[in-house]
């Protein structure tokens, strides 16, 4: 058999274990109501637009601004002639911003952890990181030449075994902030406690997080009040800050030594400056509408309390993620299937995204969902179920 026809054979496992994926398009700008290719309309629960400000139009405006003066693409990496006016204007403001002395911005969330995790960590170092980490944390840790090893979240003296290892120059604990699954979230506060006492490094992926919990905006670590102790930030500006890109922040020396040894970042080129612009806009309003926090946890909240009293597994979730736990993926698929027949658009996530017999419905509600669509979403669900 040559290769075609073993990926074929792969590709027919797959499917026949419920597990083959493919792309829906959709027709129309993100937001709580969408247009499918086909032009069937649906009330959109699974993506994560969740201030609504992708289509927001003092973003398109700037947008539109930036491409006048700045053209479309970067043209080339940041350290040849890519850098330009937003890039630098974005990393200032995210820097005031996570209340840190330097950032860094990279093409995507992805790429920011993999210049990060597979620069930082060296040979002779640990990385712990929680077992259900995003998969761009994962696989630049085990990218890495540091040694590695996965604890889970409600298994302290877990992460304390390894902590005080004394073999290691230098130990990392790697967490999400929320969790892009469940919609729980770390205990921030017990891991700033435990890197403080063990010297450890600590780092934060906020990409859930960003824009949808603290004060001004700012994650969970504002949320939580530890964010002058966590050591570095990791903030992908592809969900609430409806742009695209990811920034690292921390200690200036830290960002010093990725713009020199970071080889994502060194060999790939930089962001498009209009949607480094896109992101700076954004990131003002952020800070400035603080109701639409306070509308999308307003909306998550009723969701959970409606759900438990249907008796749906929503695990652990305390976000504006809210998964809807399922068990097998036949039945995951089934529940989407009827959903999006009913006019609710909900994927079904699967494994390997999921642990085996987890499959689930993950829903995730915007600041601009209205009454009547959660009130129709959980209708629907009953229906279905």
């Amino acid at each position: 058999m040559d290769y075609l026809g073993q990926l074929q054979e792969q590709l027919n496992q797959l499917g026949s274990e419920n597990l083959l994926r493919s792309c829906t398009c959709i027709d129309f700008a993100q937001g709580p109501v969408i247009h499918m290719a086909n032009g069937s309309e649906k009330v959109l629960f699974c993506n994560n637009n969740y201030l609504n400000l992708a289509n927001d139009r003092r973003i398109k405006q700037a947008v539109t601004e930036a491409v006048e003066k700045y053209g479309v693409g970067a043209a080339a990496s940041r350290l040849v002639s890519g850098t330009m006016t937003p890039h630098v204007e974005l990393e200032t403001a995210m820097g005031r911003f996570l209340r840190k002395e330097a950032t860094l911005y990279l093409p995507s969330g992805w790429c920011a952890n993999q210049a990060l995790l597979t620069t930082l960590p060296q040979k002779g170092d640990l990385v712990l990181m929680d077992r259900f980490d995003h998969a761009s944390i994962i696989d630049a840790v085990k990218a890495s030449e540091a040694d590695f090893r996965t604890y889970r979240r409600n298994r302290t003296e877990h992460l304390e075994k390894y902590l005080v290892d004394p073999k290691y120059n230098n130990r990392f604990i790697v967490t999400e902030s929320v969790f892009s699954m469940d919609g729980d979230i770390a205990d921030l506060t017990e891991l700033v406690e435990l890197k403080q006492k063990y010297n450890a490094i600590l780092i934060v992926d906020e990409a859930h997080a960003m824009g949808c919990f603290g004060a001004t905006g700012a994650g969970l670590c504002e949320q939580a009040g530890v964010l002058d102790d966590v050591d570095i930030i990791v903030a992908p500006l592809g969900k609430a800050v409806a742009s695209t890109g990811g920034i690292i922040a921390g200690p200036k020396l830290v960002i010093e030594y990725l713009i020199n040894k970071a080889r994502p970042f060194i060999y790939t080129t930089a962001p498009s400056p209009m949607v480094a612009a896109a992101a700076l806009k954004a990131l003002k309003i952020i800070q400035a509408e603080p109701q639409r926090r306070k509308r999308l946890q307003d909306n998550a909240q009723f969701l959970r309390n409606e759900f438990k009293k249907i008796s749906l597994d929503i695990g652990d979730s305390t976000s504006q993620i809210i998964p809807v736990i399922l068990g097998q993926s036949a039945k995951a698929l089934e529940v989407s299937k009827k959903l999006f027949e009913a006019g609710y658009f909900v994927s079904a996530i699967r494994p390997p995204t999921v642990p085996p017999n987890t499959a689930r419905l993950r829903i995730s509600t915007q600041s601009d969902h209205t009454q009547q669509q959660l009130n129709g979403l959980c209708e629907a669900l009953k229906e279905c179920l």
